[in-house]
């Protein structure tokens, strides 16, 4: 069996964890050499050119489809679909987001939902893993909690159900190695519901020193986000997001990564114990 699977953090987990497994497994990058590979393959492809991926997916059986958050993201996976039917893929397993639906109430879930009925329409066999938002985003707050023993956000006292992505490749690797799995659609949440406020004394309780959350409005973290560079549409997706952890609507978990896994979800506790170092800036 040959896998490709598109980058990023959940796709090269996913893609160590299948090589480690002893499948053959390919990367999709735009550049060559962007990765220690290991015993993973390249194939190099731009998703925006629908002529040079077609090359891409020759001789592939089956695919791990991430798609990053970008304002185009329909037109590419329009292009990634239609090429992976070309080659006569056979089953498409598609890590998208919690909520994703046509008739979701936010941007993210509108577009993930689009995504998933191009895979629905396509006839190819699919499986859907829609978790909810990642622990490994507090990532990019590491500066100010090195700095300032502080990170920032407009989440308020919303709670989610964050998941360790690692859990997610898992669960990516069994739908792709395990049967039962075709066309099935995966909710995955971490195994408790917690706040920004309870991230803060968890990295607290492990760290030794008091870390604190400090809610802004959303205003405030737009206009931060803006002098980041971020474009105007994904400070939109993104505070959207915010806005329904804050009115309550990710607050609930799941049971299904035990039920397909057969052992229950990493906690946001043991996600810090194993990144202990990098929390602490050594």
């Amino acid at each position: 069996m040959k896998v490709l699977v598109t980058g990023g953090n959940i796709g090269l987990t996913t893609a160590n964890l299948l090589a480690n497994k002893g499948v053959e497994t390919y990367l999709l990058v735009r550049e060559s050499g962007q990765t220690n590979l290991g015993n993973i393959r390249e194939v190099v492809a731009d998703v925006s050119n629908p002529n040079n991926l077609e090359k891409a997916f020759e001789g592939m059986d089956k695919f791990f489809f991430v798609s990053p958050l970008v304002e185009n993201m329909i037109e590419l996976a329009e292009n990634t679909v239609r090429a992976a039917k070309y080659a006569g893929v056979s089953h498409i397993i598609r890590s998208s987001a919690r909520g994703a639906s046509l008739q979701a109430p936010i941007t993210m879930g509108k577009l993930h939902g689009r995504v998933e009925q191009l895979i629905v329409d396509s006839g190819i066999d699919y499986t859907f893993i829609q978790p909810a938002s990642f622990y490994q985003n507090i990532m990019g707050s590491l500066g100010t909690i090195h700095s300032e023993n502080v990170f920032y956000g407009a989440t308020g006292e919303g709670t989610n159900a964050f998941i360790d992505v690692r859990d997610i490749a898992a669960v990516g690797v069994e739908a792709i190695i395990g049967k039962g799995h075709s066309n099935k659609t995966y909710e995955i949440t971490g195994p408790e519901v917690i706040s920004s406020y309870d991230m803060a004394r968890e990295l607290s309780q492990h760290l030794g020193r008091e870390i604190k959350f400090v809610n802004l409005e959303s205003g405030q973290l737009g206009q931060a986000y803006k002098s980041y560079g971020m474009s105007d549409w994904l400070i939109t997706a993104l505070l959207e997001l915010d806005e329904i952890t804050r009115k309550g609507y990710l607050a609930s978990a799941t049971d299904d990564i035990e039920k397909i896994l057969g052992r229950k979800p990493r906690t946001f506790g043991q996600f810090v114990a194993d990144n202990i170092s990098t929390f602490q800036g050594n």
